[in-house]
């Protein structure tokens, strides 16, 4: 009897942690300009850890043309000199916007799946709940 009460004990322990980190992830993670590229690499090599998390992001507008379609990127680059990284953005309209404006993005983190050259892949987008340019 006493070996059943530890392992009720336990699982109502984990069921606890489960329940709080859902919850502690609805909150807005806020990253700085300065993190920004280091933030956008760590969440491509460890999408888990990052996925349904809500994000406030501040970076560049980017643009990636595909045939005829646009999509906009937040572009975060690198504090030394190199090729910055970006993260798609999922918004629905971008007008009053230009290309490379600074931009403040909040939204949630999701993946998405597509077919590219016959092939699926998986990606990363930011459903994004606000989206404002930035006067410098």
């Amino acid at each position: 009897m006493k070996k059943i009460a530890i392992i009720a004990a336990a699982a109502g322990l984990l069921l606890c942690a489960c329940g709080e980190k859902a919850e502690s992830s609805q909150e807005m993670q806020y990253i700085k300009t300065s993190v920004l590229y280091d933030t956008l690499m760590e969440m491509y090599a460890d999408p888990e850890s990052y996925l349904g998390q809500q994000f406030h992001m501040v970076g560049e507008l980017y643009p990636t043309k595909d045939g005829d379609e646009t999509f906009y990127s937040i572009y975060g680059r690198p504090v030394s000199n190199g090729e910055g990284i970006g993260l798609e953005l999922e918004w629905s309209d971008f007008s009053g916007l230009n290309d490379y404006d600074t931009i403040t993005v909040e939204g949630t983190l999701e993946e998405r799946k597509d077919k590219h050259e016959g092939q699926e892949r998986k990606y990363l987008v930011l459903k994004v709940s606000s989206l404002e340019k930035r006067e410098s």
